[in-house]
């Protein structure tokens, strides 16, 4: 998988605006493929100027045109591309170091009781009113001058971002994830773990999610779940394959990809030795297709 805020930090085909970790950025999709797996280290909101994408969760697709806002947590992805129209978008991207600073500067916001998150899928479309589509225009001029901008400037502007975010009732549930950066290192560990085990990582990118090195991710791992990364990711990875099996029609090939396995091959021998039937067997026998 591409990790798309190091390929644009690093590429200079695009235009952009940057202090430290936090960047805007004119992105245009040049991929030629019509699916696609996508991973960030930070967080991001995509307000889309042209086209159409497609971001899609473990369990849920999210297509967004031109005017729609969405805000994808750090962590994976798969991406659709349409190719009616050249797809173009502003990316915002915000670590969670930064909105961790702002939510503990503010700290009024942190007075809210913190929710369950576990039902809050890994992308939030992102509810539009005049000021976000105002802020949206506001960034398009600075990044058409073809400057950099004052690195204070650069930061307030995602403050004034995540202030309006935090401030009006309609983004509720971004409020209630930027509050749960702030809780403990477990609580983020079980969060990235629920909403990314369907994708091709290695283990060393899920420890960078959590902000952790390799040896302390299994450490604190192994004490919440009480087994290793690589035993719990591959029974989760095989319980969304056998979901997907009785409840889609999809060739194994492409279940195989949608289920973070490295290629249908190895899918398919992962898939035998635990249920002593291929993947085609399990579907034929359970739906009864002769």
């Amino acid at each position: 998988m591409v990790n798309l805020y190091s390929y644009i930090k690093e590429v200079d085909t695009f235009r952009k605006l940057e202090v430290d970790e936090l960047l805007f950025v004119e992105y245009t999709c040049m991929q030629e493929e019509t699916k696609f797996g996508i991973w960030s280290d930070s967080n991001y909101f995509a307000f889309i100027t042209s086209g159409k994408k497609m971001w899609r969760s473990i369990y849920h697709n999210y297509e967004a045109s031109h005017g729609d806002i969405l805000f994808i947590k750090k962590g994976a992805n798969l991406t659709h591309q349409f190719f009616d129209d050249e797809f173009c978008a502003i990316f915002f991207f915000l670590p969670d170091d930064f909105i961790q600073s702002f939510i503990k500067k503010h700290d009024f916001l942190l007075e809210k009781k913190q929710k369950d998150l576990s039902s809050q899928d890994a992308v939030i479309r992102v509810i539009q009113d005049s000021i976000l589509d105002g802020y949206g225009a506001s960034i398009a001029g600075y990044l058409q001058k073809g400057q950099q901008i004052n690195e204070q400037l650069l930061s307030l502007k995602f403050e004034e971002l995540l202030m309006h975010l935090c401030t009006d009732p309609a983004h509720e549930k971004l409020k209630d994830y930027f509050i749960s950066l702030c809780q403990s290192k477990t609580y983020h560990l079980t969060r990235v773990m629920e909403e990314n085990f369907g994708y091709s990582l290695k283990l060393e990118d899920y420890a960078r999610l959590c902000h952790m090195s390799l040896s302390s991710f299994k450490k604190v791992f192994k004490d919440y779940y009480q087994t290793t990364p690589a035993v719990w990711l591959k029974k989760r990875k095989l319980d969304l394959a056998m979901h997907k099996l009785l409840t889609t029609d999809l060739p194994i090939h492409q279940l195989s990809f949608e289920c973070g396995f490295e290629d249908p091959s190895h899918f398919i021998r992962v898939f035998k030795k635990a249920y002593q039937q291929t993947p085609l067997q399990y579907r034929q026998e359970r739906l009864n297709i002769k």
